[in-house]
């Protein structure tokens, strides 16, 4: 389940930089206002990633490859391809997660937890999470070339799962570039998206959810 969450909240979406800097309320007030306004006109979003799990307890990084397709207002593909196959796709209500051996669909109408995860997600594609004081309090640095945003869940399931998550924005576009997932065991999840492309045809099968 928890593996299952993760994957949901992987596009929520940054490891901060050296030397981000924080800047005033009134400064951190104006920064989000641009970013919900360029996520607004985000109609869809294809990109690669690479994602790196760093454990606390070893000292090995676990990387691994994959693709994201987003298309408005609530689809989702994430997809990885190596050194594994693992598919995830959320449609609106139902949330499909499988690979060869094992496959599951989640309808989110008859499970909170997801229905919760599956709001938050779109929210902070759409970048209207940045602004909801109900689900995260949030704090923005300046990374020079990036504008580094961390949100402190509030809610209780997110509380036992994640201590921070911080998304990093491309100030030339303000499109998010790299995730980080700060857990409660001291794991940490790396995600950074290369190749993005935004607002270009995406084809509607990539969200279909396969049969069981």
């Amino acid at each position: 389940m928890k593996r299952i969450i993760t994957m949901c909240l992987v596009v929520m979406a940054c490891v901060a930089n050296a030397v981000a800097a924080p800047i005033s309320a009134a400064q951190q007030k104006e920064v989000i206002a641009k970013i919900n306004k360029a996520t607004s006109r985000l109609k869809s979003m294809s990109c690669s990633f690479t994602q790196t799990k760093h454990l606390s307890m070893l000292s090995d990084k676990m990387v691994s490859e994959g693709k994201m397709n987003y298309k408005q207002p609530n689809k989702l593909r994430w997809e990885y391809t190596s050194p594994y196959q693992y598919l995830f796709i959320f449609n609106g209500t139902k949330v499909y997660v499988g690979n060869k051996s094992r496959k599951d669909v989640i309808d989110t109408n008859s499970n909170k937890l997801f229905k919760e995860v599956a709001r938050i997600m779109m929210s902070t594609v759409t970048g209207t999470a940045l602004s909801n004081a109900a689900d995260f309090s949030v704090s923005v640095e300046d990374g020079k070339t990036l504008w580094n945003v961390t949100l402190i869940p509030k809610k209780k399931e997110m509380k036992k799962m994640f201590t921070r998550i911080v998304l990093s924005f491309s100030k030339s576009d303000l499109i998010i570039s790299e995730i980080n997932l700060h857990e409660k065991n001291n794991d940490r999840t790396n995600i950074r998206l290369r190749n993005i492309k935004t607002n270009i045809p995406i084809n509607e099968n990539l969200f279909a959810i396969p049969a069981k």
